[in-house]
């Protein structure tokens, strides 16, 4: 006799009865056949939580049979909620958990008083992005990404720069920008990873700061680069690039997150060869 199979049911449970393990664990299963497959370390994924701030009380995950079978992994500053990842495992795809883990973080955001939601999303990724979209968020802007090449090569003005730490140079570097990092180049994730940070500066005989960049030098991503005003159009942006890679020669940068309408940003990564690679769309919801 032919018996019909029983359909899956899951639970949707906050991050806090869950561990980090399994945390990590659930997003190698679910990002093992992505276009861009994030097979992270431990040690790695525990930075990137770190960085980005993650918070367990507002993270959700989807548990079936006592599996974790998917992960929607949230951060919470001020009155802004994040979302820093999201996943399933493939065996778990298409039964509505990642709607019902989102529908469950965003109404406890709402209930303790978080006024908006953010995220990123890959421009190709349509089915992440249907799903953000039908939750009502919007593009607020689109990101630009690139490599740059390891580069040997002596380049004048490189030896402006010195290096700083972080805490010296977080009170002065807004004024330097002319748009805002996104969330995980953002100031409170460099305060998060400052003792793992590679900075450089530039600062004039009356103590201005005119040029910076911030690095992690592990993975070789710049996620903060910036000239003053009045310094601008002097190839200081790139003598910031050259005096790290005279810092990690072996190490190929990458840039994330860069917005993409800034011209002089895109000449800067065509002056140094960049290659761009897959670009991503910052979205929003206000609550």
């Amino acid at each position: 006799m032919h018996q019909t199979k029983k359909p899956q049911m899951f639970e949707i449970l906050s991050a806090t009865h869950v561990t980090f393990d399994q945390l990590h664990e659930t997003m190698l299963s679910s990002f093992s056949d992505y276009a861009i497959p994030m097979q992270l370390s431990l040690g790695a994924f525990e930075m990137m939580m770190r960085q980005r701030g993650l918070d367990l009380h507002s993270s959700r995950v989807a548990v079936v049979d006592g599996q974790v079978a998917a992960i929607w992994l949230t951060s919470v500053r001020g009155s802004k909620g994040y979302l820093i990842s999201s996943g399933t495992r493939p065996e778990f795809r298409s039964k509505g958990l990642a709607r019902a883990m989102a529908n469950d973080c965003l109404d406890y955001l709402r209930s303790t008083g978080i006024r908006s939601f953010q995220t990123e999303v890959l421009r190709d990724n349509e089915t992440a992005a249907g799903l953000y979209y039908s939750l009502g968020m919007t593009k607020a802007r689109a990101l630009d990404c690139y490599t740059l090449p390891i580069s040997q090569a002596s380049k004048p003005g490189s030896e402006l720069f010195e290096p700083v730490y972080w805490r010296d140079l977080a009170p002065r570097v807004a004024k330097l920008r002319d748009w805002a990092p996104s969330w995980q180049n953002n100031d409170a994730s460099m305060e998060a990873i400052a003792d793992q940070l590679l900075c450089v500066a530039m600062i004039d005989e009356g103590g201005e700061l005119k040029a910076y960049a911030a690095v992690s030098p592990n993975s070789g991503t710049v996620h903060q680069l910036a000239v003053s005003k009045d310094y601008r159009r002097r190839g200081m942006a790139r003598a910031a690039l050259i005096a790290i890679q005279r810092q990690l020669p072996e190490t190929p940068l990458r840039l994330i997150n860069v917005q993409q309408d800034d011209a002089a940003f895109r000449a800067l990564m065509t002056s140094v060869s960049a290659t761009e690679t897959s670009g991503q769309y910052e979205l929003w919801l206000d609550l």
